[in-house]
């Protein structure tokens, strides 16, 4: 059996019965265990399943993301390092000297600022993970105000919403709680991060959203956008049937 046909099969069992064992796909595929947690590694990254302990379980049985289900950003900060720092290297080397850019709240662009360095730059964010990695030789920094979430470590609320008015941007970097590939929609887990999505993109010239693969197949609470508005979906790994403008990242 080819590996992307037995990828497929464990993505199927997985969706028919909600969870398989790791013993289990291996008897019925006739395979080693550490070959199936392999692809279950493979089928995580492309959005496809997720991994749990002694096994896999289906993204389809998963609900609806919701603020109360959302792990904390100190819980995500290192989940998907190098994943996320190869997209923050991706959206760097697009801006150019004198650009004008928006950067979102959330863990996916914590390192994107050394990427930046010695760029004259303007950099509009709300997000404090940005402001807290932000030095001097990385361009100017204006920051959005607005009310502080703790949960998400970002300004936002109408403050935030009226200040970003005063801005225009040649690019808005946007992250995602998740999209549905089926429906084509971009989502959060709760509306102001969405509100403040929707004002960004209205306001760029360009917009473009950054997932890793886990992201893939991740029903949020708000759609902000559907994914045909991006001028690209930015990702590590992605399976079939993917929109035209994603734009996958090969391993460096």
């Amino acid at each position: 059996m080819m590996a992307e046909e037995r990828l497929d099969r464990i993505e199927t069992m997985t969706n028919d019965k909600g969870y398989v064992s790791t013993k289990d796909l291996a008897a019925l595929l006739q395979v080693s265990e550490p070959t199936i947690r392999a692809d279950c590694r493979e089928l995580e990254k492309q959005g496809r399943i997720i991994r749990v302990h002694g096994g896999a379980k289906s993204r389809q049985t998963q609900g609806i993301l919701t603020r109360s289900l959302e792990k904390a950003m100190d819980d995500r900060q290192n989940v998907g390092e190098q994943e996320k720092d190869r997209l923050c290297r991706y959206a760097a080397s697009l801006v150019q000297e004198d650009d004008c850019i928006f950067i979102d709240g959330g863990t996916t662009f914590a390192t994107i600022l050394p990427y930046l360095k010695g760029k004259r730059i303007r950099i509009v964010t709300h997000s404090q993970i940005v402001v807290d990695s932000f030095r001097e030789d990385n361009g100017e920094l204006f920051v959005i105000g607005g009310s502080y979430s703790p949960q998400y470590k970002m300004n936002l609320g109408p403050i935030a919403l009226a200040q970003l008015e005063s801005f225009n941007f040649q690019y808005a970097f946007l992250s995602c709680a998740g999209i549905d590939l089926n429906r084509r929609k971009a989502y959060t887990a709760e509306l102001e991060t969405a509100e403040v999505k929707k004002k960004a993109m209205e306001l760029a010239e360009k917009s473009f959203l950054f997932i890793n693969g886990a992201k893939q197949h991740v029903k949020g609470f708000c759609s902000f956008a559907d994914l045909n508005a991006f001028d690209g979906i930015v990702t590590d790994a992605a399976g079939p049937d993917i929109p035209d403008n994603f734009i996958v990242l090969e391993e460096s």
